[in-house]
């Protein structure tokens, strides 16, 4: 909803929500309409409507919105950077910051919570540009880099470089400043990878948008293919939204034969043109090609896997002992995938090659490729190296699930890490002999220390686990969580009777493994700084940006 019009002028046409509301309280309210007449006559040097108010107006309840969080901020004590940059439509940077935190606002509870302090505009987008912003902001707000626990980004090089990246430089500021690369781009970029990993995968998503691009090219040809195809459609293949891929293999992997009848029908619409025909029958023929059909097979049951961990990974209070067992049975499927996958999607294509009235059998190869024989054995001619079923699965196959599984494997190592260094925390239940314990409170009182200064004392954390476990036991029948030890610490009023617990559960959950609070913050940014408001200032976006997406807490601030 826009503020301002195009006119500023009260009681005129198009002059925005704001004067079109105050112009309406006028009829209700004696006082408002007497300051409007004054306003219009002139009587009066400002009628206090004009731009430069409600820029002031939006200014000051975004600050007492950033008050309050930075006061939640400074109650929590820890927190974690979440930060992402991105152009706007004026083609600026602009860089999103949200603050993670275990919010104890509340009083018998506590919750995890992600606020956002503002979009800021970035000229310089190196690691060194955006630390020093970064720095200047959590300063601007009286944070201290020494109690950020954590921090998390995409997996730009800006960002994530090991020796000039941002996420290296906090570290060098503040060792405790544990860096998570964000888990969704990774599978992004596992995806991404996979796609280029033979010209076999290329080629099929080339197909994939090929015909999106002719559905969506017009009106007519959309409603052709809606008629057909019922249920899932086609979505526009992005390099940066892989989940548009798994959407497209979806869609034509239960629907090829509607997809395929949607293209005959428009190659044989009166009046197409003859370039339009041409594409659909090829795409058709295309369609109906084995290896295409075994390939779409292989990618469904691919993604399908990947999209699981995907979902887990998009929400802010995930269990990161549960998303490493999401990737560990991933890879293991993947692995078993690459073993007797290939024999079991030809099953499946073939349902699909009746489906569309066609034999389930590969094209023959164009060429004899015979066997490659060293200098001192004799040849052998005629003799095949492979056969078309067997090329597919050593020329694409093969490959796509090898670079699955390094893909992931390299992506995820420092998510094991922290799984293997935090992870008891998460199944106090499951541990049951003190040497566990204590081996693991050593562990991480080593991964908090800087030195010689730990935020928590191993020895003591692990007295008060075995403390407070059997309490926890009998008031917990399923899974004993890390926001259950708090709420009963909270509770119960025993922060100082379980101090290291209090911290060390703190820590953890303030430590983030997803940046998808500032990923939402961009489409937030799209609504307000549109085309039409492309000059809009960067107070006055930054301020919007926060109002909206920190409504909650400005409605608790402003309710009448």
């Amino acid at each position: 909803m826009a503020f301002r019009g195009s006119s500023d002028k009260l009681f005129t046409p198009q002059n925005g929500k704001l004067l079109g509301l105050i112009q309406m309280l006028a009829k209700f309210d004696p006082v408002m309409q007497k300051h409007l007449a004054l306003a219009i006559k002139g009587d009066t040097s400002d009628h206090y409507c004009g731009k430069n108010i409600q820029n002031e107006l939006i200014d000051l309840m975004s600050q007492k919105v950033n008050d309050e969080i930075i006061n939640r901020v400074l109650k929590a004590v820890y927190y974690s950077i979440i930060a992402d940059c991105t152009p706007d439509i004026s083609r600026k940077e602009q860089l999103s910051l949200t603050i993670r935190i275990v919010d104890l606002s509340l009083d018998i509870r506590v919750e995890i919570k992600e606020y956002f302090l503002g979009f800021f505009s970035v000229s310089d987008s190196t690691g060194l540009g955006l630390i020093e912003v970064l720095i200047e902001l959590l300063t601007k707000h009286g944070l201290e880099i020494s109690n950020c626990r954590g921090q998390g980004y995409d997996n730009g090089s800006n960002m994530k470089r090991k020796i000039n990246g941002v996420q290296k430089r906090i570290l060098n500021l503040n060792p405790l400043a544990l860096y998570v690369p964000y888990g969704n781009h990774s599978l992004n970029l596992v995806i991404s990878d996979s796609a280029r990993s033979s010209v076999k995968p290329i080629a099929f998503f080339g197909i994939l948008q090929r015909l999106f691009t002719l559905f969506s090219a017009s009106v007519s040809r959309w409603k052709i293919l809606i008629d057909h195809v019922k249920i899932l459609h086609l979505k526009k293949l992005c390099d940066t939204r892989w989940e548009a891929k798994i959407s497209s293999v979806k869609a034509v992997c239960y629907q090829v034969g509607d997809v395929h009848d949607a293209l005959i029908a428009l190659s044989e619409i009166e009046g197409c043109n003859p370039e339009t025909a041409h594409e659909a029958i090829t795409l058709g023929e295309q369609l109906k090609d084995f290896s295409f059909l075994v390939s779409l097979i292989v990618w469904y049951d691919a993604l399908f896997q990947v999209n699981i961990v995907s979902k887990t990974l998009q929400e802010k209070d995930m269990d990161i002992t549960q998303c490493a067992k999401l990737l560990k049975s991933c890879c293991s499927f993947l692995e078993n995938y690459r073993k007797c996958g290939f024999k079991d999607a030809i099953i499946k294509a073939k349902d699909l090659a009746i489906e569309l009235q066609v034999e389930p059998v590969f094209k023959p190869l164009k060429r004899i490729i015979r066997v490659k024989r060293h200098s001192d054995e004799p040849a052998q001619d005629g003799i095949y190296l492979f056969s078309p079923e067997k090329k597919l699965e050593v020329d694409f196959f093969n490959p796509l699930l090898d670079t699955f599984l390094i893909s992931i494997r390299e992506r995820f190592i420092q998510l094991e890490n922290y799984s293997e260094v935090w992870g008891f925390l998460y199944n106090l239940d499951s541990l049951q002999k003190r040497e566990e314990i204590l081996k693991s409170c050593l562990a991480l009182q080593s991964k908090l220390t800087v030195n010689l200064k730990s935020d928590i004392n191993g020895i003591l954390l692990c007295n008060e686990l075995m403390s407070i476990k059997p309490f926890l036991s009998e008031m917990v029948k399923d899974k004993i969580t890390p926001i259950i030890v708090l709420n009963f610490i909270k509770q119960h009023k025993m922060q100082d009777l379980y101090p290291n617990t209090w911290i060390a559960m703190r820590i953890l959950l303030t430590i983030p493994v997803t940046v998808a609070s500032g990923e939402r913050s961009f489409s937030k940014m799209k609504l307000i700084k549109t085309y039409l408001r492309s000059t809009m200032s960067q107070d006055r976006l930054s301020s919007l940006g926060t109002l909206s997406i920190e409504k909650n807490i400005a409605e608790l601030i402003f309710q009448p």
